[in-house]
């Protein structure tokens, strides 16, 4: 049983599923990666929309914002370089009961590194809100 409840800015192992992959038809994302919980959507609060991490510089068609550096070493997030989080597109899912989920590395329990800090988040929401007006914003639904 997973050790979290599900907030905003909350970060995450996840099997993320790009758009792209699941358009090709694929069923669960290739590889596992930090996410970012961002929205609740549900009446719950667990059903929610999670945002990639990645460390790939975003092409300049992409809507992100760069994880700073003491973010990522607060959260102890993996790599050397800078990370940034996608805002584009999200998978929609179920937390904690999700079987996208993936235990943080030697501890088959603690399924999050932590949670981003009040004032990075508010730069990740506005962006967010920025996506959604500009109807930019793409959710892949994985909890069916």
């Amino acid at each position: 049983m997973t050790t979290f409840e599900p907030e905003t800015g909350l970060v995450i192992r996840y099997h993320y599923l790009w758009q792209r992959q699941a358009l090709a038809g694929e069923e669960t994302g290739r590889k596992v990666r930090p996410v970012c919980v961002v929205i609740p959507v549900g009446a719950t609060g667990t059903d929610v929309v999670l945002f990639p991490l990645t460390t790939q510089p975003p092409g300049p068609d992409r809507l992100a914002v760069q994880v700073p550096e003491t973010e990522r070493r607060r959260l102890r997030l993996k790599g050397d370089g800078p990370a940034w989080i996608i805002l584009d597109e999200g998978n929609r899912d179920e937390l904690p009961g999700s079987y996208h989920l993936e235990p943080v590395a030697l501890n088959p329990v603690r399924f999050h590194y932590g949670v981003f800090s009040p004032a990075f988040m508010r730069v990740v929401l506005t962006t967010l809100a920025q996506a959604i007006r500009a109807q930019r914003l793409k959710v892949v639904s994985r909890s069916e």
